[in-house]
């Protein structure tokens, strides 16, 4: 918190009084020539004056590394790192593992916070221009899939371990590491993918008596917590669940891969249909308080830096759609020689 009394004075200060009529009367500020300290301190100065959550946009993950490091300093309860990932949305893969609980781990705090709390004035979130295409689920095909528990509630052990399934969790017998769960008499030890810790669930009979975080590699419970979101693993079984609502998924899985997909097992790839499960697939915006701050650090690099991603991405779907027609072609020249040839004699 090296810089927390300056961020507390500047919002004191004429200055910001006079920048926050500006950007109340335009909607936008320019502000040139200033290196990222100053950036930081006047972005944390006006959005927390105006107890607001505070969006910055850089170019590449390497400065908003930077920024979610400085930001850590500026008096936020929390500062997020939401990572993105530069590969196109018509790979035939999926984005890395980490990449996707770094953004749920986001997704999972915004989403436990009424839309317009005051309590969100205190989060900072940190990303690049990627994250304001869009590559997630919207926000209401998401919020169901994500399991809250809070103490005391009634929870049915059965039930819980299902929903544990179909959320991409792994049963095991210890649990050591994301996306795994398991569970011993009346405890049930999960890892979720948003969180730093997994979680120990303490029952008595149908009670949720306690929740607690604890050590992996001791086993050790530490600290109680109060409530808890579990997310999905990763954003495939809302995909799929979707797809198949809407007649499509035998068309774009195998039997054997639905038939995988009915078990728990999510099949490499699904990323690239989100367009076809949902016609309008949301951004980071659409996860975010409606006052959050937004602020774009270097404008012109982070245009420069989209234009590059979308021709890109752009050569890519040229390239599917070519590999496609070929397809289709040595297809149909098959059905034709074999229509053609004569049968043996």
């Amino acid at each position: 918190m090296a810089f927390s009394s300056v961020t507390r004075a500047l919002q004191r200060s004429p200055l910001t009084g006079e920048l926050l009529g500006k950007l109340d009367q335009q909607g936008s500020l320019h502000l040139n020539g200033i290196a990222r300290l100053p950036k930081g301190l006047v972005a944390s100065a006006l959005a927390q004056a105006q107890q607001r959550p505070l969006l910055v946009i850089t170019a590449t993950l390497e400065e908003a590394g930077r920024w979610a490091t400085q930001l850590e300093a500026m008096a936020w309860d929390t500062v997020h790192f939401y990572p993105t990932s530069e590969a196109s949305p018509y790979d035939p893969f999926d984005q890395e593992s980490e990449m996707t609980w770094g953004q749920l781990q986001v997704l999972a705090d915004l989403l436990a916070l009424p839309r317009d709390a005051a309590a969100a004035r205190k989060i900072a979130i940190v990303t690049t221009e990627r994250a304001l295409q869009p590559h997630l689920p919207p926000v209401a095909a998401l919020e169901p899939y994500c399991l809250r528990l809070q103490q005391h509630q009634e929870v049915n052990f059965k039930a819980l371990g299902q929903q544990l399934a179909q959320l991409g969790y792994e049963r095991v017998t210890v649990v050591e590491t994301e996306g795994q769960w398991a569970q011993r008499g009346d405890i049930i030890d999960v890892y979720p993918v948003a969180s730093e810790l997994p979680v120990r669930l303490e029952l008595f009979g149908d009670e949720l008596e306690r929740l607690r975080e604890f050590d992996p590699a001791t086993q050790r419970s530490l600290d109680p917590i109060d409530a808890l979101i579990l997310t999905p693993t990763q954003y495939g079984p809302v995909i799929l669940e979707h797809l198949r609502q809407q007649g499509q998924l035998a068309g774009l899985l195998s039997e054997a891969a639905q038939e995988g997909w009915a078990s728990g097992i999510v099949p490499e790839g699904t990323r690239r249909w989100l367009g076809l499960a949902f016609p309008n697939p949301a951004s980071l915006l659409d996860y975010l308080p409606e006052n959050t701050l937004l602020a774009v650090d270097e404008v012109d690099q982070c245009q420069a830096h989209g234009d590059r991603w979308l021709e890109h991405v752009e050569e890519h779907w040229q390239e599917v759609r070519e590999e496609r027609t070929r397809k289709n072609e040595e297809g149909k020249n098959l059905e034709e020689a074999i229509d053609t040839t004569p049968p043996p004699h």
